[in-house]
């Protein structure tokens, strides 16, 4: 649980420090700045709603309307928490039904954590602000998915996967991102 709240806390730092004028911004992810927070909070929302069992179509169709509204920080947080505490009373196992069936949450807390913290990169790129990503955040996630990176890459949502190309040191945050199709 500490490690979704580190990672939600740092995807909110990163969108409060966002420059006014860069949320029509291309991003990493293919799409803007914006479509990028909104995407997160849509998620964020999203899990939420499936760890108290609503049902996938349902909880899609909750969230078919503009999720960021005139305050996207607010959003954010609001969305983060409301995951997190999702996430704290889930237990483990519980079935979350997933795009290709049901997969235990604590398998789906990684695929957030992911999200979270790869995009808040990916915001940091567009924005061209600092691209250093909190250290203990970094670590942390690196522990959680490495034992499980060749399951979640199978999954098919992060572009090309590693590169392959990575020098012997190179940092721990570059593997990371690295791991999931970006390019540092």
């Amino acid at each position: 649980m500490e490690l979704i709240l580190a990672a939600s806390a740092e995807f909110e730092r990163v969108v409060r420090q966002l420059p006014v004028d860069s949320w029509d911004l291309p991003t990493p992810s293919q799409i803007s700045v914006r479509d990028l927070v909104e995407h997160v909070v849509v998620g964020n929302r999203f899990t939420a709603l499936l760890l108290a069992g609503v049902g996938r179509e349902q909880a899609r169709n909750m969230l078919s309307d503009d999720q960021l509204g005139v305050d996207p920080v607010a959003a954010v947080a609001e969305s983060s928490r409301h995951q997190a505490e999702a996430f704290a009373a889930a237990p483990p196992e519980q079935p979350v039904p997933g795009p290709n069936g049901d997969v235990p949450a604590e398998a789906f807390l990684r695929f957030r954590l992911v999200d979270l913290v790869v995009h808040a990169w990916d915001l940091l790129r567009a924005a061209g602000l600092d691209e250093t990503l909190d250290p203990p955040v970094v670590a942390g996630l690196s522990r959680v998915v490495e034992p499980y990176l060749e399951d979640m890459l199978a999954f098919g949502a992060y572009g090309e996967g590693p590169s392959g190309t990575l020098p012997p040191d190179a940092s721990q945050q570059a593997r990371l991102l690295d791991w999931f199709g970006r390019r540092p």
